[in-house]
């Protein structure tokens, strides 16, 4: 019997959280699916993919509209691009990633009488959207067959204006990639570490600042991922004198070297949807501190006892929390093995097996 083709609609295949989801899913249904990508710009994945997975873009570059005519052209067209795309490839369901994504995956299914799988990764009340975009929204998500979020908060926010049944709770898969050797020894250096973009969101300011103010002896913070506050991040690291001990080495496809040579992660986000990276880290064994933002990581640490929750914004008790575990080799273990057991769930087989009971119900 012909395999049923699924095409993930995504802005781009950058180095973010929802990228390495698509990534993963991909790599994990195309056994039973021929799949394809659409991506709104043309760009290399930087995550691996399966060969067999078609990756298709609307357009080799979109450049920032300069009034709301240019605005309403450029998603005109990348609607008929997807919509041409379902038809050409003789999609038989869309699963559609991040807002702008979702919108126009959405429009494009449903002109193609097609079911539509709608996936939110960030918290709406934390993150808002344009008057137009919010519209849009409201007026497409209940459109969708099925609206899948990470969270019970985010599932609330969206049934205020969806029907209950039709806002699923799936959680991220880990990626394959991360392997973790249970008989690895931590190398003499001694690192703290952070993953994430360098944006406002994801609060390294923070980080920054507590490290510098406690200087600990012979620790290094390292802060993988790129973004906008780059220039900003450079600047403070140099007024604290942390050149060399702060180390901002851009993104890295090989992540779980990096996490395996760390001995504490720190998390410091304001707000997320579900993060990712804090579940990477506990994964691999990593001792954990995290903020207690919107949304996820109060699902996932138990303060004190698989790692430590501070209050958005507390930069006192990050270096209080900080201070202790790098003093405590024994705690760290213990959050380590704590934090890995209570990850469990989000193995890769597992959380791919619910997406693919979810897709097949929304085919039958």
């Amino acid at each position: 019997m012909k395999k049923k083709s699924i095409a993930f609609i995504i802005g781009s295949l950058g180095s973010g959280g929802a990228e390495r989801v698509v990534s993963t899913l991909c790599n994990g249904l195309i056994g039973h699916y021929d799949i394809a990508i659409i991506t709104f710009i043309a760009s290399k994945p930087f995550y691996s993919l399966d060969k067999k997975v078609s990756l298709l873009h609307c357009s080799e570059v979109i450049n920032p509209s300069e009034n709301l005519w240019q605005a309403i052209k450029t998603n005109y067209n990348l609607y008929k691009k997807i919509s041409g795309f379902l038809k050409s490839e003789r999609i038989d369901l869309s699963i559609c990633f991040l807002t702008s994504s979702n919108i126009l995956g959405i429009l494009a299914s449903r002109s193609r009488g097609i079911p539509v799988i709608v996936s939110e990764r960030i918290d709406p009340n934390a993150s808002k959207k344009s008057f137009v975009w919010e519209k849009l929204r409201r007026f497409t998500y209940p459109k969708a067959n099925l609206v899948v979020v990470q969270t019970a908060a985010i599932k609330r926010f969206f049934t205020r204006y969806i029907d209950e049944a039709k806002v699923i709770i799936l959680p991220n898969p880990l990626s394959p990639d991360l392997q973790y050797d249970l008989n690895h020894s931590k190398p003499a250096e001694k690192i703290i570490l952070n993953v994430g973009r360098l944006t406002n969101q994801k609060g390294q300011d923070m980080l920054i600042r507590a490290f510098g103010n406690i200087n600990p002896k012979d620790w290094k913070l390292i802060i993988i991922g790129e973004g906008p506050n780059r220039g900003k991040y450079e600047e403070m690291i140099e007024q604290l004198n942390m050149k060399g001990k702060i180390i901002l080495p851009g993104n890295i496809k090989a992540i779980s070297p990096q996490y395996a040579s760390a001995r504490i992660f720190a998390f410091t986000s304001r707000f997320e949807g579900f993060p990712n990276a804090l579940i990477e880290a506990m994964h691999m064994g990593l001792p954990s501190i995290a903020t207690d933002c919107p949304t996820g990581p109060s699902e996932l640490i138990e303060d004190g006892n698989n790692g430590f929750l501070i209050n958005v914004g507390d930069q006192t008790a990050l270096e209080e929390k900080l201070g202790v575990l790098i003093k405590d080799p024994q705690m760290r273990e213990i959050f380590g093995r704590k934090g890995r057991e209570k990850v469990k769930r989000f193995k890769t087989h597992e959380v791919i097996s619910a997406w693919e009971s979810v897709i097949q119900s929304t085919l039958d």
